[in-house]
């Protein structure tokens, strides 16, 4: 398997992390490449600091996290002359956001012990995903975690405490994003949910690309059957020169997941092809 613009032989960068410090961004990358018959083998873990960043900018104002991913998004976007629903259809952000819900059974543990903890991850995903030009992320106003809580239909206490646990797993489940403290309490601004970012761009690169066989974009089911399964192994993948190569990574990622305990979901595209 090539991996386009990686020199066909190094792993492609995956999830890129921002964090402030000290006044600067530092990126964090996480790796996940695959064997030439397109095994999952690994991946490095980003370092871990401070699990809350704080944001100078005050409450409603976007973190400059969230201005550097949308900002690539917008390139690519840029570079096809389509929509954000056109690069990005609906039918692959449900893919990513079917993919985020199922993702934290297959970790070592599993930080969701009981159906209302996996029904708000599920509501959370699907916030993170409502839009592909906000790049896995959950922006709020003024009115913070209660805004967000009552857009998730929970109290805002509740969500606190399952947002604080989320924030604290390896690898980070979300990012928060506060800003200045108002009456001596720091103000939710935003949410993140890392590989939601990771896969959005993703996709939009791979959609951008145009089919070495077909001469079109691949399909979108194609490429949502893949994002879900890498949306569960907390993973991104390499471009692809062709669709069959991204068809056979299906297939791949889905054994990935039975290796580790879980079920492959049901294909959106049955592409008839032999391997």
């Amino acid at each position: 398997m090539t991996f386009v613009g990686s020199g066909g032989t190094n792993p492609p960068t995956a999830q890129q992390l921002f964090r402030r410090k000290a006044g600067h961004l530092r990126v964090t990358t996480l790796f996940f490449w695959w064997s030439s018959g397109g095994r999952l083998l690994g991946s490095t873990v980003p370092e871990v600091t401070t699990p809350t960043d704080e944001d100078p900018r005050g409450p409603g104002q976007e973190p400059l996290e969230y201005g550097a991913l949308a900002s690539r998004f917008e390139a690519i976007q840029g570079e096809t002359g389509r929509t954000p629903d056109s690069l990005v259809p609906r039918s692959i952000m449900r893919g990513i956001a079917a993919g985020l819900s199922r993702a934290p059974s297959l970790r070592r543990i599993d930080p969701l012990k009981s159906y209302q903890q996996r029904s708000l991850w599920a509501r959370l995903a699907d916030e993170a995903t409502a839009r592909p030009e906000h790049v896995g992320f959950v922006l709020l106003g003024d009115g913070g975690i209660r805004e967000l809580a009552e857009r998730l239909g929970v109290p805002h206490k509740t969500l606190a405490t399952r947002l604080d646990g989320w924030r604290r797993t390896r690898p980070r489940m979300v990012v928060t994003f506060t800003g200045r403290r108002v009456r001596g309490a720091a103000v939710l601004h935003t949410v993140q949910i890392p590989v939601a970012s990771d896969l959005v761009l993703w996709a939009a690169t791979t959609r951008a690309a145009v089919d070495e066989v077909d001469g079109r974009p691949p399909h979108p089911l194609l490429v949502a059957d893949a994002a879900e399964r890498l949306a569960m192994l907390g993973a991104t993948g390499p471009a692809f020169g062709t669709w069959p190569g991204l068809d056979d990574a299906v297939e791949d990622l889905g054994a990935a997941i039975e290796r580790k305990g879980g079920e492959a979901p049901r294909r959106r595209l049955e592409t008839g092809r032999h391997r």
